[in-house]
C-alpha cells in the first residue's frame, strides 16, 4: 500500500512539472465526443511523457473527484453555480440541442419539430441523481412554453439512453454530439424555437492551473474546441 501511495505521489509531481507521469481527467462521453479526441492529440504532441487517464463519470462524481484531488481536470457540461463551489470552470464550446427520436417515429420525417409538439411526447432522460444540471435545463426549457412533459424513464448513461429511444420508450433531448455515438440508430431533429445550446467546458481546482500538465490540457482543449465547433453550433 505504501509503495502504491508513493507511486501516486511521484506520478502527480511529474505531471505537475510537465515531465513524465499521469494526468487524471474526468469526462462525460456524450457531450465531449467531438472535443476529447482532438484535445488528447494536441496534449500528447506537447507533453508526450504525460499519460492521460480518462475516467467516464457522472457530473457529481467528477466534481467530487476534483475536490478530493483524484482528478486534475474534468470536461463536462457546465454545472450550476452552487455545484462549482471551490472550482474554476471555463467554457470551451457550445453544442446545439436536438430531439432524438426512433427512425420510425412520425417526427423522423420532419425537418424540425415545434417545442410545443415535442412537449406532448414521453421523454427518456438522464438520471436526476447523477445529472442534476440536465434536469434543470430540461425543466427550464419546457417551463418557458408552459408545458410539463412526462418522463417515462431515467438512465445513467448515453448508451442506455440511446438504446431506450431506439426501442421506442420515448424521445430524448440531447446535444448534437450524441450523433457521434448514436450513429444511424436515431434521428436527431432541430427544435423550434431553438433551445439554448449546451455549454461544455473544463473544470479544475482553483489552484489547479499551477500544474503544468493541467494547464496544458486546458490549453489543448481550447485549441480543439476552436477547430471543431462553430459559435452557433
Amino acid at each position: 500500500v505504501m509503495l502504491r501511495a508513493e507511486d501516486a505521489v511521484r506520478n502527480a509531481r511529474a505531471a505537475d512539472t510537465g515531465g513524465r507521469g499521469e494526468l487524471h481527467v474526468g469526462y462525460a462521453p456524450s457531450p465531449t465526443a467531438r472535443l476529447l479526441p482532438a484535445t488528447l492529440r494536441a496534449f500528447q504532441s506537447e507533453l508526450p511523457g504525460v499519460r492521460v487517464k480518462l475516467h467516464d463519470l457522472s457530473t457529481e462524481e467528477m466534481l467530487a473527484g476534483l475536490r478530493e484531488r483524484k482528478l486534475q481536470v474534468a470536461v463536462l457540461v457546465r454545472p450550476t453555480r452552487a455545484m462549482l463551489r471551490g472550482l474554476q470552470f471555463e467554457e470551451l464550446a457550445r453544442d446545439a440541442m436536438r430531439l432524438a427520436v426512433p427512425l420510425k417515429h412520425p417526427f423522423a420525417r420532419l425537418r424540425s419539430v415545434l417545442l410545443a409538439q415535442a412537449a406532448r411526447e414521453s421523454f427518456v432522460v438522464f438520471s436526476r441523481r447523477d445529472y442534476p444540471e440536465y434536469h434543470e435545463y430540461f425543466s427550464a426549457l419546457f417551463a418557458s412554453s408552459g408545458a410539463r412533459p412526462r418522463i417515462a424513464e431515467e438512465h445513467d448513461s448515453a448508451t442506455s439512453l440511446v438504446a431506450a429511444v431506439e426501442a421506442g420508450c420515448g424521445v430524448a433531448l440531447v446535444p448534437q454530439a450524441l450523433a457521434c455515438s448514436a450513429g444511424p440508430r436515431l434521428k436527431l431533429i432541430p427544435l423550434s424555437p431553438s433551445p439554448p445550446p449546451l455549454i461544455i467546458g473544463a473544470a479544475w481546482l482553483q489552484d489547479g492551473l499551477r500544474a503544468a500538465a493541467t494547464g496544458q490540457f486546458v490549453k489543448s482543449a481550447k485549441q480543439a474546441a476552436s477547430n471543431n465547433y462553430g459559435i452557433d453550433e
